[in-house]
């Protein structure tokens, strides 16, 4: 016969124990995803108030900002039911190491990209002449820049681009 009694305090402890940690991972994620969209806001919002950063930009770090809130988080909830996040953190920190291995080419085209956007070396509209091609620089995205040229559409990437040496006649320099 189950002693109904021992059956109920068992659950009343188990609902108490559980119970909270459950609430508390609850009241964690809520917090956390309407941190991640005040922050992905603020940055937008602080990002578009001068023209000088690019809108590709400024998208990516609200993103990034974003899902980097959303991580801890996720890491914050794991903890509140006392789940061991060391190891979860050194795994994505090992993955992020091997995802940038193995995308080594397209990062420095990344990183080269920021940097054009940052700086500024030209703008849409200059003739730039760079690694035996000439065109007018139509659109300065973050993997690549397009040139008008000629010939017609030239896509030359980024790394390229703040790698070698760029020709910017005196007519388009500002």
């Amino acid at each position: 016969m189950i002693d109904t009694e021992s059956v109920a305090t068992t659950l009343a402890t188990i609902m108490t124990t559980y119970g909270l940690h459950a609430i508390g991972a609850v009241v964690v994620m809520i917090v956390g995803w309407l941190l991640s969209r005040m922050t992905y806001r603020l940055i937008r919002r602080l990002c578009s108030r001068t023209e000088q950063i690019d809108r590709t930009l400024v998208l990516f770090l609200a993103d990034a900002a974003r899902y980097a809130v959303l991580t801890f988080t996720i890491v914050a909830v794991l903890t509140t039911f006392g789940i061991a996040t060391t190891s979860f953190v050194a795994a994505v920190g090992a993955l992020g190491l091997a995802i940038g291995l193995a995308l080594q080419g397209t990062l420095s085209h990344f990183a080269a990209g920021i940097m054009l956007i940052i700086f500024r070396p030209f703008h849409v509209g200059d003739t730039v002449e760079t690694g035996g091609v000439t065109g007018v620089i139509s659109i300065v995205n973050v993997f690549y820049t397009e040139l008008e040229g000629e010939d017609g559409r030239i896509v030359v990437p980024n790394g390229k681009l703040w790698g070698e040496i760029v020709k910017v006649p005196r007519a388009s320099l500002r």
